[in-house]
């Protein structure tokens, strides 16, 4: 089992959050621990010295120079608050040898922002942390920024960064070793669910919204309270009393997605929960999602989910 070991790299950026960091490393290291053998080994580097500090203000020690992430086969890029420190030409140049090394990365909290300054996630999705969408969105036009906690991609994974790094780390040692190692891992951390890609990173809270916010919290209710049968944008627009165009930017500006691909991921959500827990028939759960026939539905589910929802359900 030696030979299969997965050799992980962290390449800490100057303020980078611990607790995104803390979230990747520590389900590796439990990985090993309910192993029979080590599964995972993984090296620490940074830029300056022999630390790099973190936005908490703790020193966490390099344990390999910068030229040692070429031997791993994926490399975390460790990003915190400070935007500019992961736009650096160095860190740029970093990026782009490993990535023409074939050399899977991934980003956590800001790291997104780093492969986008290296053009390697040009017209691709990928997560960031809700605070730096907009700006990054400006920034970099030809990414699509999702308000999801996490997105997995060809050879990329990107992560809002806090605990959505726990539940990205989960579902690559699922890809790696199977299942069993991650329900292992759950017992052992005492998680209960693991969440998916496609969840919601941020949601504004009722109490703290302004008259406009109120808007979308006011539309997401009435969308989760109409799976089955969906309402059109006019309905919802006119329920909350608002224009559609005007529904639309307010999506757009809070969640960053439009109300349409917010409303579909409910009912996509909803159907994957219905084939985890029930026996309904696969077209069933389409008429249950709201979806009037069964190649719509299917349609739909691969590209939401990448598998259709018979191989989800033979997965579980």
């Amino acid at each position: 089992m030696t030979a299969n070991i997965k050799k992980i790299g962290f390449l800490l950026i100057d303020g980078f959050t611990m607790m995104a960091f803390s979230n990747v490393i520590e389900p590796l290291r439990m990985a090993n621990y309910v192993s029979s053998q080590p599964v995972y080994s993984w090296i620490i580097s940074g830029f300056a010295g022999h630390q790099t500090s973190a936005s908490n203000g703790v020193q966490v020690t390099h344990t390999a120079e910068i030229k040692h992430l070429f031997d791993c086969e994926l490399v975390f890029i460790c990003g915190g608050y400070e935007a500019e420190n992961l736009m650096t030409d160095a860190l740029k140049g970093i990026l782009e040898r490993l990535a023409v090394r074939d050399i899977a990365l991934g980003g956590l909290c800001t790291g997104a922002i780093a492969l986008a300054n290296a053009g390697l996630l040009a017209n691709q999705s990928a997560s960031l942390h809700w605070e730096n969408v907009t700006l990054a969105q400006e920034q970099f036009g030809n990414v699509k920024f999702l308000n999801h906690i996490f997105t997995i991609g060809d050879r990329l994974y990107t992560c809002s960064g806090g605990v959505c790094a726990l539940d990205m780390t989960l579902h690559i040692i699922k890809q790696h070793f199977g299942r069993e190692i991650v329900e292992k891992i759950q017992d052992m951390f005492v998680i209960t669910a693991i969440r998916e890609p496609a969840s919601i990173q941020h949601l504004p809270k009722p109490k703290t919204l302004s008259h406009s916010y109120a808007h979308v919290i006011d539309a997401i209710t009435l969308m989760k309270t109409n799976i089955e049968e969906p309402l059109t944008l006019a309905d919802i627009a006119k329920y909350v009393g608002i224009s559609e165009r005007q529904l639309q930017r307010q999506f757009a500006k809070q969640l960053g997605v439009s109300p349409q691909q917010y409303y579909l991921n409910l009912r996509l959500e909803h159907a994957k929960n219905l084939l985890k827990h029930t026996t309904m028939p696969v077209t069933t759960i389409s008429m249950a999602t709201g979806f009037f026939n069964l190649a719509s539905f299917s349609r739909a589910f691969q590209q939401q989910f990448h598998m259709s929802a018979s191989d989800f359900r033979k997965a579980l």
